[in-house]
């Protein structure tokens, strides 16, 4: 009877200890996603706010640009930033691509 009984106690203390590294662990990884999701809004506000920025200079340049009657210029900048945008857009396409595995 003395042994179930101290059988029956170790028993619930190990799931106590049990229940507190899990609950331990549950926390940790709640403060870690947050720590995540914090990263990624700032990252995608920075992303945004440079976008915008660029976004309002070139159409304050395109502005001047159609003002002072220098379209030719105009056209020319835009032609070098599709460019840049196919490039990006190239590079993200052909970054994503899965290759096939080659172990034989």
């Amino acid at each position: 009877m003395a042994v179930e009984l101290k059988q029956s106690e170790i028993a619930l203390k190990e799931l106590e200890h049990n229940q507190k590294v899990a609950d331990k662990s549950i926390d940790a990884q709640a403060e870690d996603r947050k720590d995540e999701r914090r990263t990624s809004l700032k990252r995608t506000n920075a992303y945004l706010l440079f976008g915008g920025v660029a976004l309002v200079l070139l159409l304050g340049f395109s502005v001047y640009a159609l003002h002072v009657g220098k379209e030719a210029i105009l056209l020319d900048v835009l032609k070098v930033l599709m460019g840049f945008v196919g490039g990006w857009g190239a590079s993200a396409l052909w970054g994503n691509r899965k290759l096939p595995d080659t172990d034989e």
